[in-house]
């Protein structure tokens, strides 16, 4: 049995854009002839790499294993041809920038903001990805600048951190515990909670958290982003805990944000590649996020200290 490097490509366009349809779109292919390369793969390895549900296709757990490989080892053509593009764009002035959907979301779109205030020449091109996917990305090293959740170690690169906040509670704005100033660890128990995907640093932080004060909480849903979290506690779905820079910006009108006993500290991790042509921007860009930081985590606990309830 051996893959060859078209049906690495295929399995890695559909694990990356979590649909046949969009690795297709980005393979310059068809949705009916991905499937069958899919099915065929599945027959050549010998397990399934897919479960299907009508037109929706989830990962099974050997699939997400065998990526994890892909995405150490493989640097396919589509990689090749988009280092390529970052090299020819770099005299355009176009500063890349990987980071994790809740960045995207949030901090990253204020801190442009900020920066395009003295550097107004400079392009930017965000490109968001979960943070296994990430990581791949970042050690292609076409990116000025990585933003994840955790620090890894990869040649040819410094990281640092800034340090945000504690992560936050997030309820239904008529859930019965909105009364509480804050909530402790006890106050979820036996409470339906959104958890964050298994893959997910921030999710073993608070599973130690609840573990130590002995909490057993309702397993309601997973998600993989702190927006969908919000979007599931306005729907009535649950509660949990996110990141503050979510919570900070966070535009719906559903959910009540609550402070924690237990300190959960969220840090924003940076990548930055050691020998880089846009180190100064890299630099200037980094200073405007810590900015953009302090301020956000000043509007957030001024909206906490606000919305307390009256006694």
């Amino acid at each position: 049995m051996n893959l060859k490097q078209r049906q690495i490509d295929v399995f890695n366009a559909v694990m990356v854009n979590k649909s046949i349809t969009a690795a297709a779109a980005r393979l310059g292919s068809s949705q009916p002839t991905l499937s069958r390369e899919i099915r065929e793969i599945e027959q050549l390895i010998g397990f399934d790499l897919f479960l299907r549900f009508g037109k929706r296709l989830t990962p099974t757990a050997q699939a997400i294993l065998l990526h994890e490989v892909v995405l150490r080892s493989f640097v396919g053509l589509d990689e090749i041809n988009r280092a390529a593009a970052a090299i020819r764009t770099n005299n355009a002035a176009n500063f890349r920038i990987a980071s994790i959907p809740a960045y995207a979301e949030s901090i990253i779109p204020r801190a442009i903001q900020h920066f395009l205030g003295t550097q107004p020449a400079v392009h930017f091109s965000i490109h968001s990805h979960e943070e296994p996917s990430l990581r791949h990305e970042m050690t292609m090293q076409v990116f000025d600048l990585g933003l994840a959740e955790t620090l890894f170690g990869h040649e040819g690169a410094t990281t640092e951190t800034i340090l945000i906040g504690d992560m936050v509670c997030v309820l239904p704005h008529d859930h019965p515990l909105v009364g509480r100033k804050t909530l402790a660890p006890l106050d979820f128990g036996g409470q339906p909670f959104i958890f964050f995907g298994q893959n997910d640093p921030y999710r073993h932080k608070l599973d130690d958290v609840f573990a130590a004060a002995g909490v057993t909480r309702n397993y309601a849903a997973e998600t993989t982003t702190a927006a969908s979290v919000c979007a599931m506690v306005a729907a009535g779905v649950g509660m949990s805990v996110i990141n503050p820079l979510t919570a900070a910006s966070y535009g719906g009108h559903s959910v009540t944000f609550r402070p924690l006993t237990v300190s959960v500290p969220y840090l924003l991790s940076i990548w930055r590649p050691t020998h880089s042509t846009r180190s100064v921007q890299a630099g200037l860009f980094i200073s405007a996020l810590r900015h953009v930081a302090k301020d956000m985590a000043e509007g957030l606990k001024r909206a906490l200290n606000q919305a307390q309830p009256k006694p």
